[in-house]
């Protein structure tokens, strides 16, 4: 029983995003000018940055300073947040153009959500990745 709600929760999850992604597909197809290939050309650099210095601080906190995993994740959480707040906080302070936080929380919500499962499904591939080498290890070593 479980199992199988795991597995509808999952779909339910992997579903709604293929959705989300469609629908912006749609609505970038639909209004595509100028300034937005302006706008997707700037968020992929900027989600780019995002994830390599996420990466980074996740390893630099778990792996080279050997704090825990949950401190890695919140710190990672806020340097998503930081920096994906960093072209609003450009545009208010430098630009002088208003940016309500109805503009900002969905792309807040979608950072920090996509953001962190990313983070976190690398963590996993990452135990997983160690969990084969060390039982190869063991193996090898019963095989000597």
């Amino acid at each position: 029983m479980g199992e199988n709600l795991k597995d509808f929760l999952f779909n339910l999850i992997v579903s709604i995003f293929i959705g989300l992604l469609v629908g912006m597909v749609e609505v970038i197809s639909i209004n595509m000018n100028s300034e937005t290939v302006t706008i997707l050309i700037m968020c992929s650099i900027l989600g780019g940055f995002i994830g390599t210095i996420s990466r980074l601080v996740f390893i630099y906190i778990f792996d080279i300073k050997q704090k825990g995993v949950n401190l890695a994740f919140i710190a990672v959480f806020i340097v998503i947040g930081a920096i994906s707040c960093t072209p609003s906080a450009y545009y208010y302070f430098v630009e002088g153009i208003k940016v309500s936080i109805i503009s900002i929380a969905p792309i807040l919500v979608t950072a920090e959500l996509l953001g962190m499962s990313f983070c976190y499904y690398s963590y996993r591939r990452c135990l997983d990745l160690n969990l084969k080498l060390i039982n190869k290890k063991k193996q090898l070593a019963r095989n000597d």
